[in-house]
Order: structure tokens, then sequence, then C-alpha cells
């Protein structure tokens, strides 16, 4: 996957910079002294430095899916992981070039704060969130610069702090046969319980221009729960308390903010169609 995030990463330089693939090279070297002495034309470097898990989008929802065989799938939720690149510009001896450049691709990147799903390359644009990144913002890694570039053997050079976040899919941990019905029997009670609070499963389908988007992550900000739609689009989120939320609907080139009210007991799951 990192490979095609490599390459994914060269394709929106290029293109949305607008600059001559033949006339200069992106690269994902190393960039140590050896390296930059063998250098014969301008030179765009993403050294990715580091990766670590994103804490912050650590989930323990479950996800139920469907494989090809039919059968219901039950798995936690992808794991998100930040992947660091330290990005330089590297010419012969014009240090103007290489500032010119460098603030060129500056712009590239921090006008993308989701990979363009057309310039993502194979797997990547099945990724189930949209591919978010962040563009020259602090390290939580690198703690002396100078430092880093002594370890390869190089002088200090302006550089730009990328990091992308990817989703990793955790195995299924559950597959039964596809369940299409279920049977409830409740009764009356003689009393009522005192202090009992309603609980509703609540479902529906996201669209635009009335076709369904499957693989959207649908996030409950109140509830902190984040569920994504299957190939129909549809959704569905068991357990909700009574009350009003903030729904966001993420897709890879827009974001939307719906407001709901779940109301405090239903005889059917209640249906929200989230139009974009």
């Amino acid at each position: 996957m990192i490979d095609l995030l490599d390459e994914t990463l060269r394709e929106l330089i290029i293109q949305k910079g607008i600059f001559d693939r033949d006339s200069i090279e992106v690269s994902f070297e190393q960039p140590t002294g050896d390296w930059a002495v063998g250098l014969t034309r301008p030179t765009i470097n993403c050294y990715l430095y580091d990766i670590r898990e994103n804490a912050e989008l650590r989930s323990a929802e479950w996800i139920v899916g469907q494989n090809e065989k039919g059968q219901a799938t039950k798995r936690l939720a992808p794991r998100r992981f930040d992947l660091s690149y330290l990005v330089t510009v590297w010419t012969q001896n014009q240090v103007e070039d290489e500032h010119a450049i460098l603030w060129r691709v500056l712009g590239v990147l921090a006008s993308h704060l989701v990979l363009p799903l057309e310039i993502c390359q194979g797997a990547l644009q099945t990724q189930p969130y949209p591919i978010k990144a962040e563009t020259a913002q602090p390290s939580v890694t690198i703690d002396n610069l100078p430092d880093l570039w002594s370890v390869m053997d190089n002088t200090l050079r302006p550089s730009i702090n990328y990091v992308v976040t990817l989703a990793m899919e955790r195995e299924v941990a559950f597959t039964s046969p596809l369940v299409l019905t279920k049977r409830v029997v409740v009764g009356q009670r003689p009393e009522p319980i005192q202090g009992a609070e309603e609980i509703v499963q609540i479902a529906g389908i996201v669209t635009r221009a009335d076709t369904a988007l499957p693989g959207v992550g649908v996030t409950f900000i109140e509830l902190g729960r984040t569920v994504i739609t299957d190939a129909f689009g549809r959704y569905h989120l068991p357990n909700v308390p009574a009350g009003s939320y903030h729904v966001r609907v993420e897709t890879p080139d827009d974001k939307r903010q719906f407001e709901i009210t779940v109301p405090a007991s239903s005889r059917a799951a209640p249906f929200y169609d989230l139009r974009l």
C-alpha cells in the first residue's frame, strides 16, 4: 500500500503542480549526501521517515458487511495510520530555483486536504475513508531537524512536513449466514421500569443525485461512532438513545453535516435518507 501512496503523491505533485515530467524528478529515496551528489536534474524528494497509528482516530466500532459468498461478516473498524514525509527540493546550486519549486509544491499539497480519488493508485481508490493529509504542521516525531540531517550526512535544508492518513482493514472476526428477518416478542409489564432509557436502532441511505454512495463514512458526532455504508449505500446504527444528533457524512470530495432527531420510541427503526 505504501508503494501505491508514493505513486499517488508523485502524480499529485506532477499533475496539480503542472511540472514537466521530463525536466523534474520526484524521488522517495533517503536524501543522504551520497544520494544528493548523484543528482543530474531538479528533484523533489519525499522521504518517508515515520509510520505510527493515529490514536485519535482509533475506533472500537464493529462493522457488519457481506462477503462475496453472501455471508454476513463482522469486524472491528479499520485501524488508521499516519505516514509522515519530509519534502525537500534539490537543484544544481540554484537556491532561487529550489525555493520557487518548493513554494509550488507547498501550494499543491496545502490545496488538497483529501487526496483526489482520480489520482489515487490501485487499492487506494477503495480505502474505507477519504485519504486525508496535513501539510506543514509540526512534527510529533522529529525533535531536532539538524540532528536528522546530520544522521543522513547532509546539510540542513528547508522542508515541508507532510502527513497522510491511511486505513488498514482488520481481518473478519465472525462469518455467518446472512439474516434477513428478525422476530421480537414483547410483553407488557404490570408497572413501568423507573428511570428506563429508550434505545432505538436507526438506518438510512446516503445518496447524491439519487445515486447510492457505498463505502462512505457516517459519523454521529455526539456519540463518537462511525459506520460505513454498504454496497447499496445503506447504513444502520443500533442502540441509539433518543435525542438530537449532528451527523457528518464524508466522501473523498465532499463533507456535509445533518441534524436528526431520534424519537423516544418507535414501532420500526427510524429511517434517515442523507442526500448530498
